[in-house]
């Protein structure tokens, strides 16, 4: 049966993307929300996922979690 890498590493703590409004010791790299603007600090993986979109011609793919938050209530309430 074959798994995926994922699957295996579902469970590790470092896999979670890691979101601070402040630089900390693993929050170094700076990125914007594509919705409100506001400056937040994310971990390296996150950080290199955003620059690969900008690099690749994509939009910003960062959304923090209180805009999130708003969109998820939008696609809610209109069903």
């Amino acid at each position: 049966m074959v798994r995926l890498r994922e699957e295996f590493d579902a469970d590790r703590t470092e896999s979670i993307m890691q979101v601070s409004e402040y630089p900390t010791e693993k929050t170094q790299f700076e990125v914007f929300c594509d919705m409100c603007g506001e400056v937040f600090f994310v971990d390296e993986i996150t950080f290199e996922k955003v620059s690969h979109a900008f690099r690749e011609g994509f939009d910003n793919p960062f959304v923090c979690d209180g805009c999130r938050g708003e969109l998820d209530e939008l696609a809610y309430s209109e069903r």
